[in-house]
């Protein structure tokens, strides 16, 4: 055999006998197909590799926003909403078809469509009766209008996975700047509400991060045992101070569940503003913190 042709199979087969140390490195007999030993999902080796990469780069997508649209043009008021498309890729790796996934920051239902094109069960909590009633009409699936800080109460039953994307803090209590003033233009929302129990309009950063904590700590209860959750969050900048939002979102979390991971997602085609020019470094900010967590009752 020449070396060439060697080199070619090495690079073809490399890395694929530690997933498939029963099969022969050149073709696993598991190929293709979900591996029986697969309690988490339903992807096959090679689907499963690929979710592992330690980031996502992704933008919003045309066709996600042409089916909110066609829906309901009210979609665009929401100030933060997220495309299905990506977070299908989190409900597919996380579940198998026919499990429950929470969203307990609903919003305008993006978590339930991903469950609709995936066939999970979705249950979304929202406390914004107009981004409920968005959601609903974008999905048959279950959503619950109240403050998810009252899980314990709402009867809902075992889970098998939670993603969500709670308020990055106050951030959206922004006076003046760009943001602002393209949302007020198009009468947008530029806040999600002005309610009091609404956590995007909590002051204190500590209080913010505790009430959040009261949330996944309710979800730990009924999420199954070995479950996962993902918090997209991202770390946030006030008054020209950092704040370490996710950071310190998951150190908090870090002490109940069990840290597992992070994914970053970047979006590269965030409008750049001119922070700090001419005199001093302020970066933006264009990626989030996919945090994976794990309830694990041995460890608690």
């Amino acid at each position: 055999m020449g070396k060439n042709k060697i080199e070619t199979e090495d690079k073809q087969t490399k890395g694929w006998g530690d997933l498939f140390p029963e099969a022969s490195p050149k073709k696993s007999k598991y190929a293709g197909k979900v591996h029986p030993r697969n309690k988490l999902n339903d992807l096959t080796g090679k689907e499963w590799v690929l979710f592992t990469k330690s980031w996502i780069l992704f933008n919003a997508l045309h066709s996600d926003l042409k089916e909110e649209r066609t829906v309901t043009k009210e979609t665009a008021a929401h100030p933060a909403t997220f495309s299905p498309t990506m977070i299908s890729e989190f409900v597919r790796f996380f579940t198998k078809e026919g499990q429950t996934v929470l969203d307990p920051f609903a919003g305008i239902g993006s978590t339930l469509v991903a469950c609709d094109r995936t066939g999970r069960k979705g249950i979304g909590i929202e406390l914004s009766n107009k981004y409920a009633k968005i959601a609903k009409m974008r999905t048959k699936q279950r959503v619950i209008i109240g403050d998810a800080r009252d899980i314990s109460k709402m009867n809902i039953p075992s889970i098998d996975y939670s993603i969500s994307s709670p308020p990055y803090w106050n951030i959206l209590h922004r006076s003046t700047g760009d943001f602002k003033k393209r949302r007020e233009k198009n009468d947008y929302d530029t806040k999600y509400s002005e309610e009091h129990a609404d956590l995007g309009n909590i002051e204190d950063y500590d209080q913010f991060i505790e009430e959040i904590f009261k949330i996944y700590k309710q979800i730990y209860s009924i999420l199954k045992n070995k479950g996962y959750i993902t918090v997209i969050i991202k770390n946030v900048k006030k008054q020209g101070k950092l704040y370490p939002l996710a950071w310190d979102l998951a150190e908090r979390l870090g002490k109940l569940y069990v840290l597992k991971d992070e994914k970053i997602w970047i979006q590269d085609k965030v409008r750049l503003a001119p922070y700090g020019y001419p005199y001093s470094w302020v970066s933006n900010i264009i990626h989030h913190y996919c945090l994976i967590l794990q309830k694990d009752e041995q460890r608690a």
